[in-house]
């Protein structure tokens, strides 16, 4: 069965996200993605990846009240932002088929795993979290709520993130660092 999602950030993480979402659908249809949601004027009309543009985010969400929602905006504030200003929607766990997730991973709502992306055992991903395309996530790792990977970035065993951390490209942690402030 599909369910009808709306991707918020009509940018190039939004993009990406729709791009995972459909190597998600062709591995077992599961989503069907009805549009981009996005607070810029110049996004209120037209289509973007083949899928229509539903103009802001608030009037998307009163459109489409019963839609998952995937909130794919790169800023970590402004992630939460978003989040906060939407209800009654539903925010799944998106994880792209080539990522690779420990069974033992505790991940929360709104969290975005992206293409080769490793996550290994014992890892905590809090909420609206992104692992970016080929990031690593060490053992025992624990990713505060908001906070992001980007791509290629690994982070080492037992490192800790706090709330709206955010890791480059490419970038690498030492065992047990923390990085940002955890609350």
């Amino acid at each position: 069965m599909e369910h009808d999602i709306m991707v918020v950030g009509a940018g190039g993480f939004g993009r990406e996200a729709v791009w995972t979402l459909e190597r998600i659908n062709a591995v077992a249809p599961t989503w069907r993605v009805i549009g981009f949601a996005d607070d810029d004027p110049a996004k209120a009309h037209g289509s973007l990846e083949g899928y229509p543009l539903l103009g802001t985010v608030a009037q998307a969400s009163r459109d489409y009240p019963g839609a998952h929602v995937l909130v794919a905006v790169g800023d970590n504030a402004i992630r939460e932002k978003i989040y906060r200003s939407l209800r009654g929607h539903d925010f799944p766990v998106i994880i792209d088929p080539s990522a690779e997730v420990a069974p033992t991973v505790d991940i929360r709502h709104g969290t975005f795993i992206g293409p080769k992306a490793v996550v290994s055992v014992g890892a905590e991903l809090g909420k609206f979290v992104i692992v970016n395309a080929r990031a690593g996530v060490g053992h025992d790792s624990k990713l505060g709520d908001f906070s992001q990977v980007c791509p290629g970035a690994t982070l080492s065993g037992h490192t800790t993130l706090g709330e709206h951390a955010f890791v480059a490209t490419n970038a690498s942690t030492v065992p047990g660092v923390t990085v940002g402030t955890v609350l």
